[in-house]
């Protein structure tokens, strides 16, 4: 499991209470805000929708793509690979999904870093400077100040 870690207040000298997640394994820190756009906004399937929250769980660590074919992912998730395809190219046109690389004429995927990131906030941060923002309908006016106007 690894070393315990003690945190300390550096103002106070107070440990500070800490525990791990109790997830089942690996987990990602998600955009709420960015997801709540995606599932609420009339412009997307309910089988793009579904797709987008099955790439934030699959996609890996850091910037890493999905090392899959479409007929792998439409196995795994119960629909036709042109189904599958169709949605990854909306949401690549979009940059919900970003391309990581290819085997052969495949396209590797994985979620934008601006929706789900695995990985340190400096990571991510470093992350999102490789990718121009996702275009998700309804967003800009749900959030009116965000982080990377901030920086």
């Amino acid at each position: 499991m690894g070393a315990l870690r003690r945190l300390v207040d550096a103002d106070t000298g107070e440990a500070v209470p800490y525990a791990p997640y109790a997830f089942s394994g690996g987990h990602t820190q998600v955009d709420k805000a960015r997801v709540e756009a995606i599932t609420e906004s009339k412009e997307f399937t309910p089988s793009q929708k579904f797709l987008v929250l099955w790439w934030i769980g699959v996609s890996p660590e850091g910037m890493a793509p999905l090392r899959a074919t479409g007929a792998d992912i439409a196995k795994r998730v119960g629909m036709t690979a042109d189904a599958v395809g169709k949605i990854n190219r909306k949401l690549l046109k979009r940059r919900i999904l970003i391309e990581r690389g290819r085997i052969g004429n495949y396209r590797l995927y994985r979620i934008s870093p601006y929706i789900a990131f695995h990985g340190t906030g400096v990571e991510q941060r470093e992350a999102v400077k490789t990718c121009n923002p996702p275009d998700i309908p309804g967003f800009q006016t749900m959030t009116p100040s965000r982080w990377e106007a901030a920086q």
